[in-house]
């Protein structure tokens, strides 16, 4: 999972205080998203369904209007929220990283939604099944 620059050229690098200071924001946004894409999946299925029964009713272009206007709120919402500096992973599972720098290392802070706090980072290569605790406690043998 390489670094990602933002639609600037540039990638901001967060503190772990950074990234939690932003996180009370980022989890109502994060909340809207999944939300909008919810209703989005749900109106695309039903859609979906008139399709399978084969009619081609007025309702169903209007169904495709409101999807077409969720959609793009959704990416809108998405990319306000990626102009912070951050990286959207997972909508559904509410999956995000700030790339940070630990130890000379570019690195990603990980956050999940439901988590209360930024405590994880994993190395770029290794993605979600890598992550480890910020603070870790190291004791003596």
């Amino acid at each position: 999972m390489p670094f990602e620059f933002g639609r600037d050229g540039v990638i901001r690098l967060f503190t772990p205080q950074e990234a939690s200071k932003l996180l009370s924001d980022v989890k109502l946004r994060v909340k809207e998203i999944r939300d909008r894409k919810k209703a989005a999946d749900s109106l695309k299925a039903e859609i979906e369904r008139f399709g399978l029964l084969g009619f081609d009713v007025p309702e169903v272009k209007e169904k495709n209007r409101e999807l077409d206007i969720m959609i793009k709120d959704l990416m809108r919402r998405i990319c306000e929220l990626e102009d912070l500096g951050l990286m959207i992973r997972d909508i559904d599972v509410g999956l995000i990283d700030f790339p940070a720098e630990r130890f000379g290392e570019k690195v990603f802070l990980c956050w999940k939604y439901g988590e209360s706090d930024i405590e994880y980072w994993h190395s770029a290569n290794e993605g979600f099944s890598g992550r480890k605790l910020l603070n870790v406690t190291v004791s003596a043998p």
